[in-house]
C-alpha cells in the first residue's frame, strides 16, 4: 500500500463502516475486509486512531480493525502474515504516544499492545517493559495514567500465558519489577488518602484510578511471579502492608459520602484489597 494514497481511501471506507445506512455500510465493510492482507495497511491504522483530530468512532473501528488482525495476521506462520519489517515498524508506533484522550478508545489500544506484547515480549519487543516503566514515572497526568493502564493490561496478558518457559519468563519479570511495582502502588495510594482528607475531590479520583490499576499490576505479579511468594521478603512485605491499608481505606469509606465521585471506585478498591 502507498500510504498517502492509502490513508484517505482507508478513512473513507473506515467512515462509511460508521453509517447507519446498509446500503453504505456493507460495501464498506467488505472493502476493508479484501485490505486486510495488504501490506501496509495496519500502518494506516495505526496513524488513523493515533489522529486525534479525527472521528471518534472512526478512529474506534481502526483499532477493531488493527486489533482484530494481531488475532489473524500477527503470528510468523498465519496465512497473509505481516512482514517483520512491518512489525517492527507498528510496534514502535504503538509506543511513541500514551496520550489518547478517549478513555474507551485508550482501554482499546492497551489491550490491542497486550496482544502484540503476548506474541513479541520480551524477544522480539524487548524495550516495551522499560518504556512502560519509564512512562508510569511521567508527571503529565494523561500520559502516566496511559501508560500504566497499559502496564495493567500487558501484566495481565503475560502472567495467563501457561507454558513452562513462558512461566519463567514472567518469574524473570516479576523479580525484576516488583519493588518498582509496589512503590508506584504505595505513592499513588498515599496521594489519594491524602487528597480525600484535603476534600479534592477530582485529584483524589484521579489518584485513586492509578492506585486501582498497580494494585491490579501487583496481583498478577504477586499470584504469577513467584513459585514460592511467601518466601520472598518483598512479597511478604506487600501482603502485610494490604492489611494495614485495607484498614485505611475501609475507614476512608466510611467518611466519604454515597454522593461521592470516589464512592464506587472506592469499594472496587476494597473489594479488589479482599482478592489479594
Amino acid at each position: 500500500m502507498d500510504m498517502d494514497s492509502a490513508s484517505s481511501v482507508v478513512l473513507q471506507a473506515l467512515t462509511q463502516a460508521t453509517s447507519q445506512d446498509t446500503a453504505v455500510l456493507k460495501p464498506a465493510e467488505e472493502q476493508l475486509r479484501q485490505w486486510e492482507t495488504q501490506p501496509g495497511f495496519y500502518s494506516v491504522l495505526l496513524n488513523i486512531f493515533n489522529n486525534h483530530t479525527l472521528d471518534v468512532n472512526v478512529r474506534w473501528l481502526a483499532v477493531l480493525y488493527f486489533k482484530n488482525g494481531i488475532d489473524r495476521y500477527w503470528r510468523r506462520v498465519a496465512p497473509h502474515a505481516l512482514s517483520e519489517e512491518e512489525k517492527t515498524s507498528l510496534r514502535a508506533g504503538l509506543i511513541t504516544n500514551f496520550n489518547e484522550p478517549i478513555n474507551q478508545i485508550a482501554t482499546q489500544i492497551a489491550v490491542l499492545i497486550a496482544k502484540v506484547a503476548r506474541l513479541d515480549c520480551p524477544r522480539q519487543w524487548p524495550e516495551l517493559i522499560p518504556i512502560l516503566l519509564e512512562s508510569v514515572k511521567s508527571h503529565d497526568g494523561l500520559l502516566q495514567h496511559r501508560a500504566l493502564l497499559t502496564f495493567y493490561h500487558v501484566t495481565k496478558t503475560l502472567a495467563s500465558k501457561r507454558l513452562a518457559q513462558d512461566r519463567r519468563l514472567f518469574q524473570d519479570l516479576a523479580s525484576g519489577i516488583y519493588s518498582f511495582a509496589c512503590s508506584l502502588w504505595s505513592h499513588h495510594t498515599d496521594c489519594f488518602l491524602q487528597q480525600v482528607c484535603a476534600r479534592d475531590e477530582a485529584a483524589a479520583l484521579n489518584s485513586l484510578e492509578r492506585t486501582l490499576l498497580s494494585l491490579k499490576v501487583l496481583r498478577k505479579l504477586t499470584v504469577h511471579g513467584f513459585q514460592d511468594p511467601q518466601q520472598n521478603m518483598e512479597v511478604m512485605g506487600f501482603l502485610n502492608a494490604v492489611f494495614e491499608r485495607l484498614k485505611q481505606f475501609l475507614e476512608c469509606c466510611r467518611q466519604v459520602g454515597s454522593e461521592s465521585p470516589c464512592r464506587e471506585k472506592l469499594e472496587k478498591t476494597i473489594i479488589l484489597y479482599t482478592k489479594v
